[in-house]
This record gives structure tokens, C-alpha cells and sequence, in this order.
């Protein structure tokens, strides 16, 4: 469970972990950025579905920090996505002799 001091360092932890990810991706090192976002998308959620608890300074900010987390999410699973279709792309043409 999260409070209201620590809920920056958290988004910050899910936002730095999605980065990875993205690097990871653009080096070609698909297992690890699969992973990278994977984790991301899973403390986004979290952080997310603990947010509602948490007492901020104006309901405005609760609703950007859990709009922020679940662009994040979405943006993690869309990368998973993208990289299982690349994994498992074979070109049918060059299969036919």
C-alpha cells in the first residue's frame, strides 16, 4: 500500500522502468524489454488501484497521477504486443519456393 509521501517515487520507479523498456527494444533485446514492460504495466496497476485510497491535496491530482499510470499500462502491454508480433513475424513469400 502506498501514501501520499511516497506516491511520487513510485510513479517515478513505474515511469523509469517503462524507459528501460524502451531502450531495451530499440537495442533489439526483445526477452528483456518483454519483461521491462511487463513489470512496468504490473506496478502501474498496482499503483493505480492504490491511488483511490490515498489522501492528496485535490481530487484534480488523484485523477492525473491515475490517468499518468494507466497511460503508462496501456503504452507497456501495446510494447509487449508489438514485440510478440515482431518475434513471431514469418514472411509466407519467402517460404514458397
Amino acid at each position: 500500500m502506498f501514501d501520499a509521501g511516497n506516491i511520487s517515487d513510485a510513479a517515478g520507479r513505474v515511469r523509469k522502468i517503462y524507459a528501460i523498456g524502451v531502450d531495451l527494444r530499440r537495442a533489439a533485446r526483445f526477452g528483456e524489454a518483454i519483461n521491462a514492460f511487463r513489470e512496468a504495466a504490473c506496478l502501474a496497476d498496482d499503483l493505480a488501484a492504490d491511488i483511490d485510497h490515498i489522501e492528496m491535496e485535490s481530487a484534480d491530482e488523484i485523477r492525473d497521477m491515475k490517468n499518468a499510470l494507466l497511460e503508462i499500462r496501456s503504452r507497456a502491454l501495446a510494447s509487449v504486443e508489438l514485440i510478440q508480433e515482431i518475434n513471431g513475424f514469418v514472411n509466407a513469400d519467402l517460404m514458397n519456393p
